[in-house]
């Protein structure tokens, strides 16, 4: 479904992605882990083409883009972007809109569909998600853990075959964390395809079909959660997770 060869990312003199390959199977949860300033985020936004990778190439579905010696084209980014759907730490809903509306407006202005069809389908997503009691209020009625997963079904109203996470309970109070780590778990366990990147390890060890470690830019080492996190074989992934598991204990 998602082919990644030989990615790379460069800010002006800084090389935050080197020569990344990566391959995603529909269906499968891969969770992404690594320090602060490893370049994870940086792929998640390359995956979507919020940024321009600087070399490499991307395939997802029957697109493929190169980007060695050339920018992508509007119409490549749209092509990219009808196939997935990306979920931020800051939640990015309009403040002036309900609930409901939000999760409504993408679909309908974007794939000019039905708004009373989108409106019955927006209450199914809204149920699904815990919401639907809350689908005519504003967002700064909402709690964190409800703004993300008012996020979630909004990105879901557009159908997208690939859900990129980013970080999405990092902005959240601790006892908000769970409700939404929750809405996700769901996800897994109907075949949604999903890129985690995550700072909650016990969750990516449950959730993912496989996990990756990026450190410095490149990935260090990938695997099934239980070799990860049991036996890792890179002396920089166990010295990451020993740092990590530490300061949790």
């Amino acid at each position: 479904m998602i082919k990644v060869e030989n990615l790379s990312k460069q800010f002006k003199q800084v090389e935050v992605l080197k020569s990344i390959s990566l391959e995603i199977k529909k269906g499968e949860v891969v969770s992404i882990i690594g320090p602060s300033g490893s370049g994870k985020t940086t792929l998640l936004r390359c995956l979507n083409l919020l940024e321009t990778p600087s070399g490499g190439s991307l395939q997802i579905n029957n697109v493929h883009v190169s980007f060695t010696g050339k920018t992508p084209s509007k119409k490549q980014k749209v092509d990219v972007r009808q196939f997935s759907g990306m979920v931020f730490q800051h939640f990015h809903l309009f403040p002036h809109k309900t609930v409901i509306d939000n999760i409504i407006e993408a679909p309908l202005v974007v794939q000019k569909r039905n708004k009373q069809e989108l409106v019955r389908e927006a209450e199914g997503l809204l149920e699904k998600v815990g919401l639907l009691e809350h689908k005519n209020q504003f967002p700064e009625q909402l709690s964190g853990g409800q703004k993300q997963r008012a996020a979630i079904a909004r990105i879901l109203a557009l159908k997208p075959d690939l859900l990129l996470f980013d970080e999405p309970t990092s902005a959240l109070d601790p006892e908000l964390v769970g409700e939404v780590l929750t809405v996700i778990q769901e996800l897994a366990l109907e075949g949604q395809t999903m890129v985690i990147v995550t700072h909650e390890m016990d969750f990516a060890r449950e959730v993912s079909d496989r996990v990756v470690f990026i450190a410095d830019g490149h990935i260090v080492e990938q695997g099934k959660p239980e070799d990860i996190f049991t036996a890792p074989r890179e002396e920089r992934t166990k010295k990451f997770l020993q740092k990590v598991l530490l300061k949790r204990a």
